[in-house]
This record gives structure tokens, sequence and C-alpha cells, in this order.
């Protein structure tokens, strides 16, 4: 594993204070070093050259952004399939970087993918990512030649089916059922906010094999193309050129072979791989949120009113700093949550730290783009012109903050481990007595 340096690097993209994390502008850190510089700069060229000029037109088309855009991307050095842990290790060695990839170089991936502002580009890439560590951590070498090599090579994608039209947040009260009959599975029910479906070859299948709660879940790998699957993409608030989906099953026979790990135990397989999903959010988040500051910024130092500047008001400098104030907080928490992936923490010990972690990067990016479109008024509600991105990421803020586990729900997950954390220190204490 390659040693990160402590000394400064040289400068990266702009300049303006916030308007690139800390480490772009000069300054050291104890985190990176020179594979993740020049891992860095392979992404943004690639997003400069291959997503930002033909984004619009994706999203307009309707469909799907082309899949050759994750083969361009494994042969410029890119994942197809995200960066987490028990994937980093799965890259083809020509593009691997000294030391291997960590999850600083995650951060990075998902930080310069960003920057093309909303719409999902290479998007698919972060589902596969959500998708593919259940098979490889406890799925048989069945399911894993099956998925892993046509996703890792960017020809074929899988998506994570967990969500029904009753079942968001409560996971345990899935109704999707997979009855064993002889050698398959039967599987009806329906999911719904699929990201993905519609690009998907493979699923990742939440479904009920057993009683009621999350003991009778089970994971199931799931072909796309078996008869009676119905996918549909969804319109949505948010541009998106991947797709948000509803999935119908239709007495759905799939190979029990297919089951990823043991049948009723994947309510327990999905807690862990939430943890993963929130930190991949709150990258995204976070750089969402400097693009609203970043347009911001500019806007107010060329617009004028009032015989001045936007920038000379001081209400405007108030709104900046506290955006820049919130980025930088949520851009060093991210920080401290891809370090303790690197040193080998266990994802069942992360539920806290990514709860509040997704939180922190939703309520940001909301704030950050509430002030945006103060700043740009009138420019910010049309879909044209100088507020067009602000405009895009304003209806992007409910697509951050809902999935992965709403607010509301990770707050009070964070809250009531907090209390049984301080309950049993309570308990040592009185023993000790």
């Amino acid at each position: 594993m390659a040693k990160a340096s402590e000394a400064a690097f040289e400068p990266f993209g702009e300049q303006a204070p916030s308007v690139e994390p800390y480490w772009y502008q000069g300054y050291p850190s104890a985190y990176y070093c020179d594979s993740h510089v020049s891992f860095r700069a392979k992404c943004r060229n690639f997003v400069e050259t291959e997503i930002i000029p033909f984004l619009d037109g994706w999203i307009d088309s309707g469909k799907p952004y082309p899949q050759e855009l994750h083969v361009k991307a494994l042969k410029a050095g890119l994942p197809t399939a995200g960066l987490a842990v028990v994937v980093q290790s799965l890259y083809p060695k020509e593009i691997l970087p000294n030391g291997g990839f960590d999850s600083f170089h995650e951060l990075i991936y998902l930080d310069e993918l960003a920057r093309a502002g909303p719409g999902g580009a290479m998007g698919q890439a972060g589902i596969n990512s959500m998708a593919l560590p259940p098979v490889l951590t406890v799925g048989s070498r069945h399911v894993q030649d099956m998925v892993v090599d046509p996703v890792i090579s960017g020809q074929k994608n899988i998506s994570l089916a967990i969500s029904e039209p009753s079942a968001g947040s409560d996971v345990a009260n899935i109704k999707l059922t997979a009855w064993r009959e002889g050698d398959f599975y039967v599987v009806n029910g329906q999911k719904k906010w699929i990201t993905g479906g519609n690009m998907a070859d493979f699923f990742t299948l939440a479904c009920r094999t057993g009683g009621a709660g999350g003991k009778g879940l089970s994971l199931l790998v799931v072909d796309r193309n078996t008869a009676g699957i119905d996918v549909r993409k969804m319109k949505t608030q948010f541009d998106t050129c991947q797709g948000t989906t509803f999935i119908t099953f239709d007495n759905v026979k799939v190979p029990a072979v297919n089951v990823i790990g043991r049948e009723g135990e994947g309510f327990k397989y999905l807690l862990l791989n939430f943890n993963h999903e929130r930190f991949v959010i709150a990258c995204s988040a976070c750089r969402f949120s400097r693009l609203c500051y970043s347009e911001s910024l500019k806007y107010a130092v060329r617009r004028q009113t009032f015989g001045k500047a936007l920038a000379e008001h001081q209400m405007i400098r108030w709104k900046l700093a506290e955006m820049a104030r919130s980025i930088e907080a949520l851009h060093d928490m991210n920080e401290r949550v891809a370090f303790q992936y690197k040193a080998g923490v266990p994802d069942a010990k992360l539920g806290n730290h990514c709860a509040v972690l997704k939180v922190m990067a939703s309520k940001t990016f909301e704030y950050c783009a509430r002030e945006a479109s103060q700043i740009f008024g009138g420019s910010s509600i049309v879909r044209e012109g100088g507020g067009k991105l602000v405009e895009r990421l304003y209806r992007e803020v409910r697509a951050q903050a809902i999935p992965g586990g709403s607010e509301e729900i990770l707050l009070d997950l964070a809250a009531r481990q907090a209390i049984a954390g301080a309950v049993q220190e309570m308990g040592k204490a009185k023993a000790k007595l």
C-alpha cells in the first residue's frame, strides 16, 4: 500500500477557495499519495472528455447512457463497479495503481464523477458497487462466475432490487415472495424505485423466502432476461440518463443455486451493505454541494445589482461563507469515514458513522442548492442560461436525501445506537461498584 504524503501537492483545478477540495489547492494532507494524484487526473480527463460534452444529449434522449462508457472507463484506468473494499482488487492489473486501490481512490472517483453534475452518467458504476458486495462476500462460486467478470469488464451491470411500493426504509417488511419449488424459486411481486433497473443485466434481489420480519428474507441473483420480468422506467423529479424503475415479477423461475449466502440471512447481508451505499451517496452529494457554491461564487462576482457586484452585498457573502463552511465540514467527514474503510474497520462497526455522514451530506446539499437558487434568482428556475446547472442541482436534492435511508430513519438509527452504547457503559460502571 502506497504511503501518504504530508507534503503539499501541486495545485490542480480551480484555485478559488473551496471550489475544489483543499488538497487540490496546494495544501498538504495525510491521506493522499502520488497514486491518488495520478488517478485524480485520469478521472478528471475522462469526465471532461467522455461525459460533460454528451450529458445533456443523453438526458434529452430519454434513454440510458451507452454501455460503451463503462468499457471506455476501464480502458482509461477507471472502475466500472466502484471501489468498495471487496471490489478493489478485482480490476485488471494494468489499471491498478501502485499499492492497489484504496478508499481514497474511491472518494476521488465519486467526487470527480459528480463534477459533471446530476444526470446519472456512469451512475450505474455506483449501483454496481452496491449490488456486487453481497455476491462477493457470501455468494457461491456459481453466482460469482455468473456476474462478477462481466460487470468488472464493463460489459454488463447489476442493480440492487430492495424497495417496494409498500416497503422503502422498512426493509424487514418486504412482501415480494420467492417460494422454493424443487430446483427453483418462484418469484412474485413488485419492486419500486430501483435505480438502473433498465440498465441491469442482473438483480441482487431481496425477497421473502420465509416468515414475517427480517429473518424471513433472502437474496437471489436474478437474470434480467428471465421470463416473467417487466421493467418500466419511471418519470422522476430529477434529470437522469440512467433511470429509476418499477419492476414486476410474475411467476419468475430462478434457479435455487442463485441464492446469495444462506437462505433466511438476506436481511443481515443488506444491513452491512447499506453503510457503504451511504458513503457513496455522501461523496457525490459533497461535490454537488461544491458545484452549487462554485456556480454561486462566480455568478456573484460577475452579476451587477443596484450599481455594484452581487458579491459586494453582505448577505450574499454570508450565504457563500455558510455554504463553504458546510462543504468543508462534509468533505472532512467523508475523509474520516474513508480512512475507517482503508484501515479495515468492518462495515458492522460503521453504521452510526455512515448514517450521520449521509444525513450531513443531504442537509448540506439541500442548504447549498437553496442558497444557490436564491443567489441566482430567476435564472435558477429555468432550464437554460446561466442558472441551468443550479436548477438541475436543486431538483436532485431529494434524490440524494431519500435513497439509502431517509434523514429521519438514519438519525433515529444513530440515536438508538448511541443510547444502547450509553446503557451498556452504565451497566459496566455499575458492575464495578
